[in-house]
């Protein structure tokens, strides 16, 4: 299946947390990250351990021209003593194929497999210091939650729901 993106087509495929190329958007996107949220005099940010590969149900992978250009996926989260939620983990576009709809059809990829595998609602994390981020889901219908573990322990974090 493809989606226009302008002067370019971009094929969408499932695949796993592992991909390299998923890892590669996500290495991306944490160097893109690192210096909104690093503490003044450097070190490393506090944050949540990412998702193991097992708790990741799907993700979805972008190509334009055989680049990778955007990614999402689907997390079954579960914490101790709190209910199993799913979330959607790791949004993101590459900065040149940026402006093209890329996030908001990762999203959508993400709600309609969940939709598929019988889910009802979802929700995501994203931090304070991302106000396009925040802003794309807003416009998207998500809608903002009390931070749920493990990111109600971090100072920056964001929630939103969306019911399916």
């Amino acid at each position: 299946m493809s989606l226009a993106t302008g002067p370019r087509t971009a094929l969408w495929s499932a695949t796993g947390w592992d991909d390299p190329r998923v890892a590669a958007l996500r290495a991306a996107m944490d160097a893109e990250l690192h210096p909104r949220y690093a503490p003044p005099g450097g070190g490393a940010r506090p944050r949540p351990p990412g998702p193991a590969a097992d708790e990741v149900l799907l993700t979805w992978l972008a190509l334009v021209d055989g680049e990778p250009a955007a990614t999402a996926s689907l997390r079954r989260l579960a914490h101790p003593g709190e209910p199993v939620r799913h979330e959607v983990k790791r949004v993101y576009v590459h900065p040149g194929h940026r402006r093209h709809g890329l996030a908001a059809a990762a999203l959508a990829r993400v709600e309609g497999s969940a939709r598929a595998a019988g889910l009802d609602r979802l929700l995501l994390q994203t931090g304070a210091l991302q106000p396009e981020a925040i802003a794309l889901y807003r416009r998207e219908g998500w809608t903002p939650v009390d931070p749920y573990p493990p990111y109600d322990a971090l100072p920056h974090s964001r929630c939103f729901a969306k019911r399916l």
